[in-house]
């Protein structure tokens, strides 16, 4: 019974037959770590699903970043954007709160195993007011051979989003 137990905790943690479903994935991010940069400076469009508690996104290209997100100008901004010619080789993965809170974030890992990609994150919210907010987490990953991304937040997974 010990090694059947054993032999089954290691086929899940490494990944072996992929997540079958969110309940499969390990807490912790499996998996290689890859190269990533988080972004901001940028609003959440007021078109894009604006009845949704939540959204996550993977964009692979300028003209679908643009209908989600728009550029936030603030004086003495020092936000970290997108270059211009981003998408020639990386992609974003996003993930959006809305509420009557704002929500911060801080990546924890993005890690790749087998063809699934993992971003692990910790997502914080304020305390809650009269004002509606939509808070992104941007982040750009080099593309890649993806079947799907998980988003892991605050050591859980809340989403899986295959990719065509």
């Amino acid at each position: 019974m010990k090694i059947a137990i054993s032999l089954l905790i290691l086929t899940i943690a490494s990944g072996v037959a992929g997540p079958r479903s969110l309940a499969d994935v390990p807490r912790d991010a499996p998996g290689k770590p890859i190269a990533h940069e988080v972004h901001d400076g940028y609003f959440v469009s007021n078109k894009f699903e604006p009845k949704s508690p939540a959204s996550f996104v993977i964009i692979q290209n300028r003209k679908r970043f643009d209908t989600v997100f728009g550029v936030a100008f603030v004086m003495g901004d020092k936000s970290n954007r997108l270059k211009p010619d981003a998408f020639k080789s990386r992609m974003v993965i996003g993930a959006i709160k809305r509420g009557p809170a704002h929500s911060t974030y801080k990546v924890a890992s993005v890690t790749v195993q087998k063809s699934t990609l993992y971003l692990s994150y910790e997502a914080k919210s304020g305390v809650p007011g009269s004002a509606t907010f939509a808070c992104p987490l941007i982040v750009s990953v080099p593309k890649g051979k993806y079947a799907a991304v998980v988003f892991v937040e605050n050591e859980k997974p809340v989403k899986t989003v295959a990719l065509k």
